[in-house]
């Protein structure tokens, strides 16, 4: 049996306004699934730390366990970032895969669900109630 040839993956990044826009045309299969996650950290890094980042699938194709995984390495990515991903016109082949794996609700969380990964300025102050060590002791 053989399989029908992959449609290349064809990735476009725009900045508009706090938004990274990116949009997918083709195949995200193994063959290609590299490409999405270059594109994605090489706009990260030229375009400093936006709000969101918004994937546009609505030209994906096909999508294979590879390019769920390029997905998962790009909400990585943009989580390090800073920055909230959202997967816009997602093809019924890429929901069902979410479906499927169990991963769907790493790309649905609502937006107030989005915690930047970043150190507190300070630690907390302990809750516990500082011990004397000048207290004596009773001895039995």
């Amino acid at each position: 049996m053989t399989s029908s040839p992959s449609t290349p993956l064809r990735v476009s990044c725009r900045h508009a306004e706090d938004a990274l826009r990116i949009e997918l045309r083709g195949d995200l299969v193994h063959r290609h699934a590299d490409l999405l996650v270059q594109e994605v950290r090489r706009a990260l890094a030229d375009l400093g730390a936006p709000c969101q980042v918004r994937l546009d699938c609505t030209g994906m194709t096909r999508v294979d366990p590879s390019g769920l995984s390029a997905l998962l390495m790009v909400r990585r990515d943009t989580d390090a970032a800073g920055a909230a991903l959202h997967l816009d016109g997602r093809p019924q082949q890429l929901e069902e895969l979410l479906e499927q794996t169990g991963t769907l609700a790493h790309f649905t969380a609502g937006a107030g669900a989005h915690t930047p990964r970043t150190r507190p300025a300070q630690e907390p102050a302990p809750t516990h109630a500082p011990t004397s060590s000048t207290a004596p002791h009773p001895t039995a």
